[in-house]
């Protein structure tokens, strides 16, 4: 998508950043978002079970939320199918499971996960440019990052996105050059230090 659309292009993604670690997949849909609305500027529509993505409205202007709204009791959620404007502020997983008659002690724990992710803070914080009323916590985490990979990582995800995708090209044999070039710049004790405070 990224190599071949247009201004032109309407371009539909859905769950932009499944299928790897929440740090990458967050960070992926993040760049991909971004790169549509800023440089190839297509009319897309995507959907993420990131909330920290909604902050990219923050910087793009051409960038608006909606989220579609659910009723929930109880003993029950009621998808109401209406679209309206803004992020979604809340998920619905953990109730789902009780509706589903998960063991309670199953859910109990995933409520207390849930909650603990919470107070340690969005991962978007890592990311984002924010403002001085955002949670001190957010800024702890930002002090964390040394500032002088991102130009490194930003070369490595320019040169990830030339990559050629016919047939003929060795895309596993590629990205593997570029991991090695961007270990060699940053080193990786540097890459794992940094993953490891991600994610602690």
């Amino acid at each position: 998508i990224m190599r071949t659309a247009t201004e032109n292009s309407l371009i539909i993604v859905d769950e932009l950043g499944r299928g790897t670690s929440t740090f990458d997949g967050f960070g992926l849909a993040w760049a991909i978002a971004e790169h549509l609305a800023q440089d190839t500027k297509a009319f897309t529509l995507f959907a993420t079970h990131f909330h920290e993505l909604t902050k990219l409205a923050d910087q793009c202007p051409s960038v608006v939320n909606r989220h579609v709204t659910a009723h929930t009791e109880n003993n029950s959620i009621t998808m109401l199918y209406q679209l309206n404007e803004g992020p979604c502020d809340r998920s619905f997983g953990i109730h789902v499971a009780e509706l589903a008659k998960f063991p309670q002690e199953v859910v109990a724990q995933a409520k207390r996960k849930a909650k603990e992710l919470e107070d340690y803070g969005s991962t978007a914080g890592i990311f984002l440019k924010e403002g001085d009323d955002e949670k001190e916590i957010q800024q702890q985490k930002r002090r964390r990052v040394d500032s002088s990979m991102l130009p490194a990582v930003n070369d490595f995800l320019e040169a990830f996105s030339k990559i050629s995708a016919s047939p003929d090209t060795d895309i596993v044999g590629e990205v593997g050059k570029l991991k090695l070039l961007l270990e060699e710049k940053v080193g990786k004790k540097n890459l794992e230090s940094l993953f490891d405070e991600i994610a602690h």
